[in-house]
């Protein structure tokens, strides 16, 4: 289950809440007026959803390079054509 506090109730508690993240505790939902405006975790879990959020970037990325690669493969494009191509653009800017 969630763990939902509004805002009026985090400022007297931040040094506990921040404590008991720091030992395992679920990140806790801060509402205002009843409105979810945001969520205090642990650091740990932070940098693991970042490092999640790269992994993923650099996922789509490869699989995206993997799909050019197979329609070049198709049209009967080398990598070094694509290269030529690439550089032709970049000096065109």
């Amino acid at each position: 289950m969630d763990n939902i506090l509004g805002i009026n109730e985090v400022r007297p508690k931040l040094t506990f809440l921040l404590e008991a993240l720091g030992q395992g505790d679920q990140p806790y939902i801060i509402t205002v007026k009843s409105e979810p405006k945001g969520v205090l975790m642990s650091y740990t879990e932070y940098r693991r959803l970042r490092q999640a959020e790269q992994e993923q970037k650099q996922l789509a990325l490869q699989l995206a390079l993997e799909k050019l690669r197979m329609k070049a493969a198709e049209a009967g494009l080398t990598e070094a054509d694509i290269a030529d191509e690439v550089d032709a653009v970049r000096k065109g800017k």
